[in-house]
């Protein structure tokens, strides 16, 4: 089958671009300690304990202490997009009309694995071990707040890159989440994990999956797509 005329023109600009991985490490992330007491309900007006706004602050500081951030990701060239699912050059192959609905007009995918470390799953580890709860938890706060964080870096990353070949980024996409198509929820497999993590060499992939499961390790890590389309 031909490509479309947007794919063509994405097709062009890929260029001579190699489709191997490449690498980012999202500098500069920081954790409020008031968005970690956010999400444990206080609200802006609402009394903080003393002690619990001090543990705040330091797991909103450990976190970032403890996390390594590193991505992986890979720009590829679309074969096929359809409402059976989305066909890449390399061969790999997601299911699910989740793609048809938000890569219109893309003719190439940005994917990627991301991931704070396995020195931030540890300190977390050692902190429940020890019987410190309360920090435990809170640095798992802040842990997500920081994969948040790291996220919006590397798309940032993403976007200039894509700019420069006269391409925008779509919404993120990933396994295990849903999207809305045509009026209904629907999921894109997490079983597909499995192949997206084929695009991705184990030695050199910030996280991996664990063994006999979709789930990735460490446990503060991301993966998804990108799709990128001709600037408007």
């Amino acid at each position: 089958m031909m490509p479309s005329r947007c794919e063509a023109a994405n097709r062009v600009a890929f260029g001579n671009r190699m489709e191997e991985a490449a690498s980012f490490s999202p500098r500069g992330i920081e954790v409020s300690p008031e968005r970690v007491l956010r999400i444990l309900g206080y609200g802006p007006d609402m009394p903080v304990r003393t002690e619990v706004r001090r543990t705040a602050q330091a797991m909103a500081g450990l976190a970032m202490t403890a996390a390594t951030p590193r991505a992986s990701y890979r720009r590829l060239l679309i074969d096929s997009c359809t409402p059976e699912g989305l066909a890449l050059s390399t061969g790999t192959r997601f299911r699910g009309p989740t793609f048809s609905a938000y890569l219109a007009g893309c003719g190439e995918v940005a994917v990627f694995v991301l991931s704070l470390g396995s020195r931030f799953d540890s300190t977390q580890r050692n902190l429940a071990a020890a019987g410190r709860t309360l920090e435990a938890y809170m640095l798992d706060v802040a842990g997500w707040l920081g994969i948040e964080e790291a996220t919006r870096l590397l798309k940032d990353h993403l976007y200039g890159e894509a700019a420069r070949d006269g391409l925008v980024l779509t919404r993120r996409l990933a396994p295990g989440y849903t999207s809305r198509v045509d009026g209904r929820k629907v999921e894109w497999p997490l079983e597909d994990h499995e192949a997206l993590f084929s695009l991705f060499d184990e030695a050199t992939s910030p996280a991996r999956l664990l063994d006999g499961s979709c789930a990735m390790t460490p446990k503060m890590s991301r993966s998804g797509l990108f799709g990128l389309r001709p600037a408007p």
